[in-house]
C-alpha cells in the first residue's frame, strides 16, 4: 500500500516518535543519553529515506499483514 502521509522524512520520524508506542518506548528507555535519541532521529530519517519512492513527496510503500483467527464453541 503507498502511503503519502509524509511531507517529509522528519515528519514521518516525528510521528512516529510521539504516535507510534514501540518508538515512544525506546525514546523514553534513551531518554537520558542526548547521543542515542540523536542516533534514533537519523536513523528514523534515514529509514523514510530509503524507502522513499523519489516523486517529489514523501512516498513509501508499505505492506500489512490481516489475520483473522475464529473461536471455537
Amino acid at each position: 500500500m503507498a502511503v503519502d502521509r509524509f511531507a517529509t522524512a522528519p515528519e514521518f520520524r516525528d510521528f512516529f516518535k510521539a504516535c507510534y508506542g514501540p518508538t515512544i518506548a525506546v525514546y523514553a528507555a534513551i531518554a537520558d543519553d542526548a547521543g542515542k535519541a540523536a542516533e534514533l532521529d537519523d536513523a528514523l530519517v534515514e529509514l523514510a529515506r530509503r524507502h522513499d519512492r523519489g516523486d517529489g513527496r514523501l512516498v513509501m510503500d508499505w505492506e500489512s499483514l490481516l489475520y483473522v483467527a475464529r473461536k471455537r464453541g
